[in-house]
């Protein structure tokens, strides 16, 4: 070793105030220490508890004679180290040491550098730094702002256990290294930022920010992650933005912690290519504030036992894989709103205590026989659900809850679908207006039944059952069918047979149901008109099923309600008098056919009448005075049915009218009376109108 590198060592050991008596001020230590970086031994190269004043290596070359690494223990900067645009080729190690400011601003450092376990108190500028292999500042303490704007790592990069006093960024920071599921090659785990922290357009390979703490504001947008990204257990005490943030492996905020809004807007979430872990995690994660989802694209996804505190969004989100929210909690508004799956989802479990909002939503999961691809068993909805116009490949609604109203106007189920819904107040009411469910089931629960309306909605193979077998004598007092199509589906048909026993006892009531609510609102108005409607659809797709039964009860119903609306034009004043007048007429039939044959469907009745009508007439023979007297002479009062003679004149004249009207013939009976004459042939016409009656009835009959 020379005489020269003994001198130089002797400045960098000496005290600042030895210096000064010295004479030697800080450019005699910067070149002194830039001669030892360059041709100094190993041992020459550690330096043990120094003090160094302000240096400037800037804009420096500085390439050893061998490439032993620089090792700085226990040393102090009591001024600004400045290392702008500085070119270092050796592995350069700061412990425990202390510094007034770094500025590396442009440097490129070829080989290691670290700083471990200790404090900055000013300003570090790593703006377009280079480092080439791996950079490390493990429980170092930034008490100023740390500016690693542009930054590139290389190689693995770690600031574990880390403390920023102040702000920190790492703004399109470049973290390159080795793609390394067993040692990620950026870590952050277990630091601590005081105030913001940004990381804006950063990109990552693997990177750890277990545990670590975020005291302001966090922001992620537009960063790119290449690999794994775990932020487990990570506290998240401000905003924390992860807005168009693209994540081609596994995103883990497992545990985490969001003290406000959060925001993974316009996300790319592609997940890793193991398909035994989770794609994106946030088992147990809690979202104090609002968070939102929206417009992202993701994988799969674990919510298992997630918590949101505030309004959750995950409006025209895209899961590409199985997404859980089993037993989570939404404190706040949930909003899905065109959101599309397209796989598996379960909200099993799931507590919904404010509005929750699936409007358009898509569950696209394959069919599944044994399991539907889209579950909310057990889940919990405190407040109103809005499903419309979403649409289900198969859906499960198995002890699900909700306190108020269902909203599933015009969704879809494609495939068997299960709904046994558990009402906890009396104000639930599910709306399944314009919804089209293909085949399933709706079980009631074993109390507090649920009420279903199917106003405009398309009916399958869909079966309607109680827990309690009991109770199903009344259970279609909680269904209301009106304009709702049975037959949509070819092969799927309404089994209205099941239920006969059912609406024998209720006369084949659709359209009602017991209503729960003061002041109902439908889609359509409850008008004769559309009363009609529902029945005639019913009646199709009963009589296209071979249920004939059923075709013919709501038959007779389609023409009770056909009558009102034939009234109700009838008695429009703003309607012309010729269309006036004739649906008057058309209420008269109606009327008629429902009073003597049920519009074909009271065979009894019309054969009752048939076999009874001559006795009116024969009353008039026989006890109506001249003008109805007939061959078998009359009766002066009734009581002369007490004598034969009385008796035998009253067979006479009902023997008459019944001979006239089966138009047998007379004989030696015939009307002399003016009236008896035209009653005679009043009983002829009759006789037509009611024999056509009941061969209309024995044909209606016998299709049932």
């Amino acid at each position: 070793m020379s005489q020269v590198a003994r001198d130089e060592l002797e400045i960098l050991g000496l005290s600042p105030a030895e210096r000064s008596r010295q004479g030697l001020d800080a450019e005699d230590v910067t070149d002194a220490l830039t001669a030892v970086l360059r041709h100094g031994t190993a041992e020459q190269k550690e330096f043990v508890g120094c003090t160094f004043p302000a240096m400037s290596l800037a804009n420096q070359m500085v390439e050893p004679d061998e490439t032993h690494p620089v090792v700085f223990r226990d040393c102090t900067f009591e001024g600004p180290l400045e290392l702008t645009g500085m070119h270092l080729k050796m592995p350069v190690v700061f412990e425990n040491c202390t510094f007034d400011a770094l500025d590396a601003a442009g440097a490129w450092f070829e080989d290691d550098f670290e700083v471990r376990e200790s404090a900055v108190r000013g300003a570090v500028n790593g703006f377009e730094a280079r480092f080439v292999r791996d950079a490390r500042f493990p429980d170092t303490t930034f008490e100023a702002p740390v500016d690693f704007d542009e930054a590139t790592f290389g190689d693995d990069t770690s600031f574990n256990g880390a403390r920023f006093a102040n702000v920190a960024r790492f703004r399109a920071a470049t973290f390159n290294g080795k793609s390394n599921e067993l040692d990620d090659n950026a870590s952050f785990e277990g630091a601590s930022f005081a105030a913001e922290a940004e990381f804006t357009q950063a990109t990552f390979g693997h990177v750890d920010f277990r545990d670590a703490t975020v005291s302001g504001d966090a922001s992620f947008r537009e960063a790119a992650f290449d690999g794994d990204a775990d932020c487990s257990g990570m506290t998240f005490e401000g905003a924390a933005a992860f807005d168009e943030v693209t994540v081609d492996g596994d995103l883990n905020l497992e545990g985490a912690t969001f003290g406000e809004e959060a925001s993974f807007e316009g996300c790319e979430l592609r997940g890793g290519a193991r398909s035994l872990e989770d794609d994106v995690r946030l088992v147990e994660a809690v979202f104090e504030g609002p968070v939102t989802f929206a417009s992202s694209r993701v994988r799969g996804v674990n919510a298992t036992d997630a918590t949101f505190g505030d309004e959750a969004s995950f409006e025209s989100w895209q899961a590409t894989g199985d997404v859980w929210f089993e037993d989570a909690d939404f404190d706040g508004q949930a909003l899905f709103t065109e959101a599309h799956f397209d796989d598996d989802v379960s909200f099993v479990g799931a507590r919904f205590h404010e509005a929750v909002a699936f409007r358009g939503a898509e569950f696209r999961g394959a069919t599944a026989r044994v399991q539907a691809n889209a579950r909310f068993d057990d889940a919990r909805f405190e407040a109103t659900a809005d499903f419309t116009a979403a649409s289900f490949t198969a859906a499960s609604f198995e002890g699900t809850a909700f306190a108020r109203t269902v909203d599933f106007t015009d969704s879809r189920f494609e495939e068997a679908s299960r709904f046994r819904l558990e009402p906890t107040t009396n104000e639930t009411y599910v709306d399944f207006t314009g919804a089209s469910i293909k085949e399933g089931t709706i079980t009631q629960p074993e109390s507090a039944w649920v009420r279903y309306d199917f106003t405009n909605a398309s009916l399958g193979s869909v079966s309607l059952s109680a827990v309690v077998d009991a109770d199903r004598k009344q259970l279609l007092d909680y269904f209301r069918f009106c304009n709702t199509e049975f037959n949509e589906f070819d092969g799927y048909e309404f089994d209205f047979a099941a239920h006969t026993g059912y609406l024998d006892r209720n006369s084949w009531v659709l359209h009602e149901f017991d209503e729960n609510r003061s002041d109902p609102e439908y889609a359509v108005p409850m008008d004769p008109e559309h009363v009609e409607t529902t029945y005639l659809r019913a009646k199709t797709a009963a009589s296209a099923a071979g249920q004939m039964k059923p075709a013919g009860e709501f038959r007779v119903k389609r023409q009770q309600h056909a009558r009102r609306k034939y009234i109700d034009i009838a008695r429009d004043s703003t309607t012309d008098l010729g269309t006036r007048l004739l649906n008057a007429g058309r209420a008269v039939e109606n009327a008629f056919l429902g009073l003597t044959c049920g519009h074909g469907m009271r065979l009894a009745r019309i054969v009752a009448v048939f076999l009874l009508f001559p006795m009116i007439p024969a009353m008039l023979y026989a006890f109506g005075g001249p003008m109805f007297l007939t061959g078998a002479e009359q009766l002066s009062s009734v009581g002369e049915l007490a004598t034969a003679d009385g008796r035998a004149t009253l067979y006479e004249n009902i023997h008459f009218s019944y001979i006239t009207f089966l138009t047998i013939g007379y004989g030696v009976l015939s009307p002399t009376g003016a009236l008896a004459r035209l009653l005679a042939g009043l009983e002829v016409y009759v006789n037509v109108i009611l024999s056509g009656l009941v061969l209309y009835g024995l044909i209606k009959r016998s299709e049932i």
